[in-house]
């Protein structure tokens, strides 16, 4: 019996890989982005100011959708420390984000961390290929 071959299989035996990940990078962003809640709570249970707004607006839900992708895939690289730096960092952002208290800090802060979580140095392999947040726009 022969196995069936993976439905990627040969999509990165390619010599054109970086622009196959951007690809297929962009296409699961426009997957997350298509959900009428951010990606990284419930908007159904949303309590603070902070998880309001980031429901209500559409370009905070997809920056918010953005970043916890980015995050994820920089998480999953090789950062030499498991890590921990880029969650302390992360950490860190998420106390200064709940401080905010109106949309234009939210939106200020979240367009530099979209670009700054993915400037963490990757030790060894492939750094991924984050969604920069000029590349965000609003709407639905």
């Amino acid at each position: 019996m022969t196995r069936p071959k993976p439905a990627l299989a040969g999509f990165f035996k390619s010599t054109d890989l970086p622009m196959k990940l951007r690809l297929l990078s962009a296409t699961v962003l426009l997957g997350l982005s298509s959900v009428t809640h951010a990606a990284s709570f419930d908007c159904r249970k949303a309590g603070t100011f902070v998880e309001k707004e980031i429901c209500a607006d559409a370009q905070l839900s997809k920056l918010d959708d953005a970043l916890t992708a980015n995050y994820q895939m920089m998480m999953g690289s090789n950062l030499g420390d498991d890590g921990l730096s880029l969650r302390k960092e992360q950490r860190a952002w998420i106390a200064k984000r709940n401080k905010c208290a109106t949309n234009r800090c939210l939106t200020d802060l979240y367009r530099e961390r979209v670009d700054s979580v993915c400037e963490a140095p990757v030790v060894t392999g492939l750094h991924p290929i984050c969604t920069e947040a000029s590349e965000v726009t609003g709407g639905k």
